[in-house]
């Protein structure tokens, strides 16, 4: 049987944590315990050059928790899935930077193979379509993925759910909308997944929200220290403002019901607010189910 190689690239990690959630319900299971030299090659090789740097004492910390490993791995017969999350949409670098590493895996012409035979990559984008609008999107998706892949002649992605190949890596993009399939982001989806059946709490967590907000408190406690002395003010800059999203507080909120001090991505991965029958009666949880099952069929 054929080896599927399937990299999926995310803003962040509650994307990661509800798309885990989804695959699970078609047959993948987590496969985080597997040695990494016991992944398919090359993905193997690429694993182990992100986790052991040949200067690593050059590198800070920051520096080493930037290093390109996935942050979750499933798998599906002879599918693997290995999903990142890289920290918003604006992270064009890492992206364009797996889908270079990705690409050098597909030999020129006369060249000698890097793929084992029987083995393909596939490569997928999820994104928000957020207030730009999935017009927008996929136009900001197409420029990216042309930059890197130079050869290509025509903009791989023409609406949403599309496909393209070239040179044997199979690319995909998914945008998450809400209600208009225009606009939005993975809340607009999630949020009213979660509240089926459970309204009562979800009510009264957004009516705590809405009482004790205070927009002043967004800026955070900032210390100075001055010869001796310790002193602590808030901050008035604007660029120090933590940015508030109701639905993730929301979400956050509910979720302690049942993971105590968890953040979002366990609340979304562990909890029961998403079951097996809501998903697959969810109409965008069914198209991103169909989504991979078309790379895996």
């Amino acid at each position: 049987m054929a080896t599927q190689i399937i990299t999926v690239l995310c803003e962040g990690p509650h994307d990661v944590a509800f798309i885990c959630r989804i695959l699970k319900t078609i047959g993948f299971r987590s496969n985080e315990s597997t040695k990494i030299g016991e992944y398919p090659s090359p993905f193997d090789k690429l694993l182990v050059n992100e986790a052991v740097k040949t200067d690593v004492e050059q590198l800070n910390l920051t520096e080493i928790r930037r290093n390109l490993l996935p942050t979750n791995a499933l798998k599906k017969s002879d599918s693997y899935v290995f999903l990142y999350s890289l920290e918003g949409d604006g992270k064009k670098e890492p992206r364009q930077r797996i889908l270079k590493e990705l690409r050098s895996f597909i030999s020129a012409e006369g060249e000698i193979e890097i793929l084992p035979p029987d083995t393909s990559l596939l490569l997928l984008y999820f994104f928000d379509a957020d207030a730009k609008g999935l017009a927008a999107r996929l136009v900001e998706i197409n420029t990216e993925v042309r930059e890197v892949l130079t050869e290509m002649e025509e903009d791989p992605f023409s609406e949403n759910g599309s496909t393209h190949t070239i040179s044997k890596l199979k690319l995909g993009t998914f945008i998450f909308t809400g209600n208009d399939n225009n606009t939005g982001k993975l809340e607009d989806i999630l949020l009213p997944l979660m509240q089926v059946e459970n309204e009562e709490n979800f009510n009264a967590a957004s009516q705590y929200l809405d009482s004790h907000f205070d927009e002043a408190r967004l800026f955070p406690l900032k210390l100075t220290v001055n010869l001796n002395d310790v002193a602590e003010e808030r901050s008035k800059k604007a660029g120090d403002k933590e940015k508030y999203d109701e639905k993730k507080s929301l979400i956050g909120v509910v979720g302690q019901l049942q993971r105590s001090g968890k953040s979002n991505v366990v609340c979304i991965s562990d909890s029961d607010y998403l079951s097996l029958e809501k998903i697959r009666a969810n109409g965008k949880c069914v198209e991103i189910s169909a989504f991979f099952n078309d790379f895996i069929s």
